[in-house]
């Protein structure tokens, strides 16, 4: 950042100040900038950088069409993904939703993308919409007062500076800012993950009509993701229980081996694999905030809360949130409020949809639930209504609601009178 730039930010009057550049910083700084607020992002790191969370979702389109940032998304030329396929890592049973045959579902298809290249796209649109984008700018502290907060932040060159704004936005990802300085953060009970991942070429992946599909490879207590990127990249990580790893007591790239090793469905798609990136591990990344609302200031993104990404929700709850966060904030400023009832609300929308796909997540880890997920009988469209869940819909239509219903009912039902086959899950 130049003096002069430097200048003229500290020199604004400042609508809100966003923190953090990710997919639900800029969405929300896209929002506001459209609705001719003045906004200030404050991103720690130099884009384009390196990410996890590479599936998206098909209602991700939606958002795009809102910010009107599709066509650009288009044009970079994305690996289209039209399923999601989740296997057992014996190979016995598959299962695959595809998003155009759903009959609860909107949108046919997503993307999957390459992080550092999506991010910096939806970044660079936000300026482009008018938001001012300072990177290399690390958020050290803040204060909220009757009429506006302060942001005290330190630039590349090591100088420090303060901004004011009359709201503030937390999009600081797993850093959590706001919520760790108020001691926010809960953990989800017995649910502390590791997570352990990279980039390959040379995969066997699904060509055909199923070219572009996620793999979900479900192990015992634990499973692995496989998300081509590009024709010959594939992002392959593996997830399981942080005490199990401990127990392990090995580093991450021999568990990740071993795990291949014995894996038979991924084993069969590494024969020919060359690693691309060293392996990166994430621990504990499953918590929720107490609050996501506060006078002035808003949580969104992983800020707000962040779950296993086994369904890869990620990103859509992240500018879903974004999106919902914007409008809200752009609400509160018309109405000269600090706090408001559409600030409660979207904390409130924002536990159920997260809460939507927590539902999947706890369950797909038993083996009740995975018996009944592996062998999906087309009765009643029960199948239909996962589909529109799988693939972003986070307000279901009550005629898909009553069948997911159903489903987790004949889920539970399976832990204590076999509704279907009994099988091994691995």
């Amino acid at each position: 950042m130049t003096q002069a730039s430097s200048c003229r930010i500290q020199d604004t009057a400042w609508d809100v100040i966003i923190i953090g550049g990710g997919p639900a910083g800029s969405t929300a700084a896209t929002t506001l900038a459209k609705a001719s607020r003045r906004v200030l992002v404050l991103e720690k790191a130099k884009f384009p950088r390196f990410h996890v969370g590479e599936s998206l979702l098909p209602y991700n389109r939606k958002i795009f069409d809102d910010l009107g940032v599709w066509p650009k998304i288009e044009a970079a030329g994305f690996m289209v993904k039209r399923g999601a396929q989740f296997l057992m890592g014996s190979g016995s049973h598959k299962v695959r939703l595809d998003f155009s045959k759903g009959s609860f579902t909107e949108y046919p298809q997503s993307v999957q993308v390459e992080r550092s290249k999506f991010d910096d796209l939806l970044l660079q649109h936000s300026r482009e919409c008018g938001a001012v984008v300072s990177e290399e700018s690390l958020v050290l502290e803040h204060a909220v007062s009757e009429g506006h907060v302060t942001v005290k932040y330190r630039t590349a060159d090591g100088s420090e500076h303060e901004v004011t704004a009359k709201m503030m936005m937390d999009a600081s990802g797993l850093t959590n800012f706001t919520g760790n300085r108020e001691s926010l953060r809960e953990y989800y009970s017995g649910h502390k993950k590791i997570a352990i991942f990279g980039h390959f070429e040379n995969l066997d992946m699904p060509q055909g009509d199923e070219y572009g599909d996620i793999l979900i490879v479900r192990r015992e207590n634990s499973w692995f993701w496989m998300i081509p990127l590009e024709n010959n990249k594939t992002s392959v990580g593996l997830v399981m229980d942080r005490e199990d790893y401990r127990v392990l007591n090995q580093k991450p790239e021999a568990v990740y081996t071993d795990a291949v090793k014995n894996t038979p469905v991924v084993q069969q798609r590494f024969l020919n694999a060359i690693s691309k990136t060293p392996l990166n591990v994430v621990t504990d990344f499953s918590y929720r905030n107490d609050r996501l609302v506060s006078h002035r200031v808003v949580r969104i993104g992983d800020a707000s809360g962040f779950i296993d990404p086994i369904f890869s929700s990620g990103v859509l709850l992240a500018m879903t949130s974004g999106q919902q966060g914007a409008q809200v904030v752009h609400e509160a400023l018309t109405q000269g409020q600090s706090m408001t009832s559409g600030m409660k609300r979207y904390e409130k929308d924002n536990r159920r949809r997260i809460a939507q796909y927590w539902e999947f997540i706890e369950n797909f880890y038993r083996l009740h639930f995975a018996q009944i997920f592996f062998q999906p009988h087309p009765r009643l469209k029960m199948l239909c209504s996962i589909n529109a869940v799988l693939a972003g819909c986070t307000r279901l239509p009550f005629a898909a609601w009553w069948r997911l219903r159903l489903f987790f009912f004949l889920a539970w039902l399976n832990k204590r009178i076999p509704v279907t086959a009994r099988i091994e899950v691995q």
